[in-house]
């Protein structure tokens, strides 16, 4: 089955900066681009997701910032297993940190792609969407490949606590300034 919404495109500059290249050789920025290449070609994208209502949510930090909403989307984004495979079995081990640089930055482009997605879907019934946090769902499998989350949904927005951060996508943001001032 394929998504409703297009993922957005690799970003190699936050590659490289999750793989721990800032300023990479020529032959490191060589091997990042065949990873990338090689990944690309290999993605499977997939979300579940589950509606909830505000009871699924017991942890008192996570109900505190998911004040003011009236319900809750758990779900769950994964990479695909070939995707995977390839990166736990390829006998290049200067690959390896690559390959994680590669699966953190799909990871979040996948589950920001969703949430914008998402987001247009409630904001036509007036709804908006919090930030996202990680949840743990009995039996499903956590890894670098893989990652559940939660997101609160509230149709009354003057209530909720706190909307939407894009930090990850929105090149002209507060966060992204501070960040960029800092360093």
């Amino acid at each position: 089955m394929s998504l409703p919404f297009r993922v957005y495109p690799i970003r190699r500059d936050e590659v490289l900066r999750r793989s721990a290249l800032r300023n990479p050789s020529p032959d490191e920025t060589k091997l990042a681009e065949e990873v990338m290449r090689d990944g690309a070609y290999l993605l499977e994208y997939h979300i579940t997701e589950r509606p909830r209502p505000m009871d699924l949510v017991t942890e008192p930090v996570l109900k505190e910032a998911l004040t003011g909403c009236d319900s809750v989307i758990v779900f769950t984004a994964t990479l695909g297993r070939p995707f995977q495979e390839q990166a736990e079995s390829h006998e290049e081990p200067e690959k390896d940190l690559i390959w994680q640089g590669l699966a953190a930055e799909r990871l979040d482009a996948l589950v920001e792609s969703y949430l914008d997605y998402k987001e247009k879907v409630f904001e036509a019934a007036g709804a908006v969407l919090t930030a996202h946090y990680p949840f743990r769902w009995e039996g499903v499998e956590e890894n670098a490949f893989t990652a559940t989350r939660i997101v609160g949904i509230g149709f009354h927005p003057e209530q909720v606590r706190g909307s939407r951060c894009r930090t990850c996508f929105v090149t002209d943001c507060p966060s992204r300034r501070e960040a960029a001032q800092d360093n």
